[in-house]
């Protein structure tokens, strides 16, 4: 199962050229634990999403520059997956449409309440919790068939999803002693216990390490 502690220190994008609206997403968002960095550009935007991870994006359809449409094309584009909730006063039919067939994962209208933004907000990192969960369900799922070059791709896509669990590291540390690089796999084994020291599974795994060595 992965980490409940996500919901806690999840890092949000806010993306929205209206002052206010950013100022409301950031209090709202940082009461209840979140991790907020608010831009008002599309442009702002991708330069951050370049540099950083976030776990999730909130966005406006209309900005200055390029488009909040547009942004979700460009994502898209370059493979960053970083699940995005539009929230915009154009809240007609076609506009959700093409928001959701361009990335988006949900769609939020204004005026909103800070109940309903948190509300999309948990309800779209639950939807990731499930899809990591499935990821770490099939990667094992792999490795027991020997296939373990393809267990590394969802691997490190969960890399990715949940910087902050020490999930990946665990699933990535068997993949590298599968291949015999039982140096890489201690560290990724010891980042896995410093992510979490009562993760079992790592501390099983580092006992059988040490007990051999």
């Amino acid at each position: 199962m992965i980490y409940q502690e996500v919901l806690l220190v999840a890092k949000v994008l806010c993306v929205d050229d209206e002052k206010n609206v950013r100022n409301l997403m950031r209090k709202v968002l940082e009461d209840e634990g979140y991790e907020v960095v608010a831009v008002s550009s599309g442009e702002e935007a991708q330069e951050l999403l370049n540099r950083e991870r976030f776990n999730i994006l909130t966005l406006d359809l209309k900005l200055p520059g390029i488009s909040g449409i547009d942004l979700l094309k460009k994502l898209q584009e370059e493979g960053m997956e970083v699940p995005a909730i539009v929230i915009s006063a154009i809240a007609t039919p076609e506009a959700i449409v093409e928001a959701m067939k361009n990335g988006a994962v949900d769609f939020l209208s204004k005026p909103f309440s800070p109940e309903e933004l948190l509300e999309k907000i948990k309800g779209v990192l639950e939807m990731e919790k499930m899809t990591f969960s499935k990821m770490e369900r099939i990667a094992k799922s792999l490795m027991e068939k020997g296939k373990y070059d393809e267990s590394e791709k969802i691997v490190r896509k969960m890399f990715s999803l949940v910087p902050s669990s020490p999930i990946p590291h665990y699933l990535y540390s068997l993949i590298l002693s599968s291949r015999g690089n039982k140096d890489l796999a201690l560290k990724h084994l010891k980042a896995a216990l410093t992510l979490d020291g009562n993760y079992y599974p790592a501390r099983e795994e580092l006992k059988k390490y040490e007990e051999k060595n």
